[in-house]
């Protein structure tokens, strides 16, 4: 498996196989004071999934950290299973949305973070953003 979209969005949600993104691909949260609850974030992501690997479960997990590592116990677990639609062709890859909201999260900090997400204990992707104070 692969990703070949991963972003953060105000709000996200896949209908027919399609992922639909509202407010989508930024990398700066803004905030007047800290520290900030932000509402909603969505992680939004689209997997290619191999032939191999379709049929059994694949677990995913999002963490996030801060840019000094440290996990910061906001975390979504999952797991997927994708089958092979019959029109696709022998050989031929998945591509699967995938959205994963999270709710009031609360940065005490203005510094970097990203979601991680891992899939067999691997990371495959990093969604990397800022907290900053202004004004």
């Amino acid at each position: 498996m692969q990703f070949t979209t991963a972003m953060l969005a105000d709000a996200a949600q896949v209908q027919g196989g399609k992922l639909f993104v509202l407010g989508g691909g930024f990398d700066t949260i803004s905030a007047r004071s800290l520290p900030v609850v932000h509402r909603t974030l969505c992680v939004a992501l689209v997997a290619e999934v191999d032939p191999d690997e379709r049929h059994r479960d694949l677990e995913l997990v999002i963490t996030l950290i801060d840019e000094d590592g440290n996990a910061l116990g906001v975390e979504a677990k999952g797991k997927l299973r994708v089958g092979a639609p019959p029109n696709l062709p022998p050989g031929s890859s998945s591509i699967v949305p995938i959205v994963s909201p999270f709710y009031n999260v609360r940065f005490e900090e203005a510094k970097g973070y990203a979601f991680v997400v891992t899939f067999e204990g691997s990371e495959l992707a990093r969604v990397r953003f800022r907290v900053v104070q202004v004004g």
